[in-house]
């Protein structure tokens, strides 16, 4: 195998780490993004007193009290910003990690870089003292 062909695998093995890391950070992100909006619409069943399997909460005081709809279009705007706003966080979030990982691989390789050039200016010294 030449040098050419080495480096051209070195290259496609980066890109595939790369996009395996995007691939991995937008499942996570879609994970969470899921998680959310179960929470928020608990959150929202709570408060609009219906319980978990469709009923209505009944009270002890209010046995024939029926809940009001869900808010949904009056509080459209405010979800699709606070959606915005969560989606904006995240997305920070995988792009710091994707920068943090390149600086990491770039730091790995300028200290192999390092080290080839030391070791080779130690054999230049060691080659000069034995003549």
């Amino acid at each position: 195998m030449s040098l050419i062909e080495t480096a051209d695998n070195r290259d496609c093995n980066k890109k595939e780490d790369l996009e395996s890391d995007v691939m991995r950070a937008n499942a996570a992100a879609t994970k969470i993004q899921a998680g959310f909006r179960g929470y928020r619409v608990r959150k929202q069943l709570k408060e609009s007193g219906i319980e978990n399997d469709g009923s209505p909460a009944t009270s002890e005081s209010e046995t024939s009290f029926s809940p009001p709809p869900l808010k949904r279009q009056d509080t459209s705007t405010r979800i699709k910003t606070l959606e915005d706003k969560s989606a904006t966080k995240i997305q920070a979030g995988v792009r710091g990690f994707l920068v943090r990982k390149r600086q990491q691989v770039a730091a790995a390789a300028a200290t192999r870089i390092q080290a080839g050039f030391r070791g080779f200016r130690t054999r230049k010294q060691l080659k000069k003292t034995d003549q």
